[in-house]
Formats: structure tokens, C-alpha cells, sequence
């Protein structure tokens, strides 16, 4: 999906990006949001979620819904390694940030060698209380309460709060709430949907729901009309099938009582309007 894309990488979404790192506690001032698709190598394998650039260093930051092992260290790795030798010109440091679902706040490494760690720092939102940020937020709509630019991007991260709800429910509850949130900036609207589509592409593997919350958003309507067509011609070759099916069920039944009042092989495939091997196929079973 192409859509966040062009939302979030917007040199507009840089003051909206620059909150969405406070909320992590990551200091320093933004000065570019880098692209996170590299055309040498396989974008579904190696492509960052987010790449922000900072007046002192380079902040590559992941969404995980699992625990970090160690391929996801060395995947890591690599995006620190592939960023650096393409685009940083500056040769700032680079940094690796996941904002997990699942882990608490801690910093892990990955040992190159003896000499050599390579830190993964770990952020958590869990210290917020997904269901109670969800109802206030519903409630201020209501009341028609100002929202800040804070706690709309806090909305597009509920499913990484502590919550009784699925990451696929948190998803769609941060959705349906966002659409509704009135007098929004429309660049930080976007930026807040961008991310939103992001972690529908990462998580929702059901494919329904997530055209139902792309189509929520705004995302491309192109996966929608895909899903669609592939839908109608799977119903029409279902229907197919069935009519055949049926079919082959009243020619097997005619078969058979013509074959029970004695009539030859010939003569039952030119009344039952069948093939002669249609016949014998049938009688032999």
C-alpha cells in the first residue's frame, strides 16, 4: 500500500513526526523524514518502518508485536549497515528504536563480536491504560472537547497500550475514533492516518479487515476494488461449479433409470443428452 507512504514521508509531517518522538522520550530536533524503501535489495524483507533524521543522529524506528530475537537483531543490523552506506552522507550515528506491543522498556544488543555490541533500545506504552485513553477520547468527541495534537497521535498507537483488546481490534478502535475527531490540521490528520495504514500493513493479516480500516482512513481504494473482483469471479466460478455439479447429479439419476427400464448404452446417452462414456462412467460405479 503506497498510500502512507506519501502521507508520512511528507516534509509537512516533520513537526507531527517530531511529537511522535517525544511521546517515546527520543530527544533531538527533526530535519528530515527519510523514505524506508531501497531499491537494490527486497523491500518486503528489508524496509524500516520509520526513518527520521535529527540535527545529531539518525533514528531508525521499528513496530514489533513479537519479541525481539535474533533475527530481528540482525535484521535491524542490516537496516542500520544499508541506511548508512546509501544515505548517510553526514556519518551520524545511527540509532535502532522499536516501539513494541508486547515488551516492557529495556535495551537489548546484538553481539557482532567480543569487541563490538550493537544496542537495540526498546520503547513500551503499556503504562497507558488503552480502554480508559479510548473512552476519554470518545467522550471529549462527543462533548466536542478539543484534542491535542498528543493525544490524536496517542490514538493512532493504541494497540500498543495495555488494553483487553486484540492488536487487530485496537487497530480498528483507533480508526473508527480518528475519522470522527473534528477540526483536525488536515496535514496532521494525515500523518496520524499514515500511521495508522502502517500498522494495518504490519499486523492485520485479515484481509478484510484490513481493506475495512484502510478504506476507514482514506488508503488506497485500488486493494479495494482488487479484493472485489477477485471476490466476484471466485462467486461466479463457485456458482459454476454448483450449476455443473447439479447437473451431473440429474444426468447421473436419468442415467440410471433409463439403464433400470433396459434401454442400451447408445440409445440412454441420445435421451439423457450425455456421452456415450458419461454413460458407461456412471454405470460402472
Amino acid at each position: 500500500m503506497m498510500f502512507h507512504e506519501d502521507v508520512i514521508f511528507k516534509s509537512d509531517g516533520q513537526q507531527y513526526g517530531q511529537e511522535f518522538m517525544e511521546i517515546l522520550n527520543i530527544s533531538g530536533k527533526i530535519i528530515e523524514i527519510h523514505q524506508t524503501e531501497y531499491g537494490i535489495i527486497d523491500p518486503k524483507m528489508y524496509k524500516p518502518d520509520l526513518v527520521f533524521e535529527l540535527e545529531d543522529k539518525i533514528v531508525i524506528l521499528e513496530f514489533q508485536s513479537t519479541y525481539v530475537d535474533i533475527y530481528d537483531k540482525k535484521r535491524f543490523r542490516f537496516y542500520t549497515a544499508l541506511f548508512d552506506y546509501l544515505k548517510n552522507a553526514t556519518h551520524k550515528n545511527i540509532e535502532l528504536h522499536v516501539l513494541s506491543t508486547i515488551e516492557m522498556q529495556k535495551t537489548k544488543c546484538y553481539n557482532i563480536n567480543p569487541e563490538s555490541r550493537f544496542p537495540i533500545y526498546i520503547h513500551s506504552l503499556k503504562g497507558y491504560d488503552g480502554n480508559k485513553f479510548l473512552n476519554n477520547i470518545r467522550f471529549k468527541i462527543k462533548s466536542e472537547d478539543v484534542i491535542s495534537k498528543k493525544e490524536l497521535l496517542l490514538l493512532t498507537l493504541l494497540c500498543f497500550m495495555d488494553s483487553d483488546k486484540s492488536i487487530n481490534q485496537s487497530i480498528l478502535n483507533s480508526a473508527e475514533t480518528i475519522v470522527n475527531v473534528p477540526n483536525v490540521d488536515k496535514d496532521m490528520e494525515q500523518f496520524a492516518k499514515g500511521v495508522i495504514l502502517m500498522l494495518c500493513d504490519k499486523f492485520v493479516d485479515d484481509e478484510l479487515l484490513n481493506i475495512r480500516i484502510s478504506n476507514l482512513v482514506g488508503g488506497n481504494m485500488k486493494i479495494v476494488e482488487d479484493y472485489a473482483q477477485r471476490v466476484a469471479k471466485e462467486a461466479v466460478k463457485k456458482q459454476k461449479e454448483k450449476f455443473q455439479s447439479e447437473l451431473e447429479s440429474k444426468d447421473t439419476n436419468m442415467v440410471i433409470n433409463l439403464d433400470k427400464e433396459g434401454y442400451g448404452v447408445k440409445d440412454i446417452a441420445r435421451i439423457a443428452n450425455v456421452s456415450v462414456a458419461f454413460v458407461n462412467k456412471t454405470l460402472s460405479k
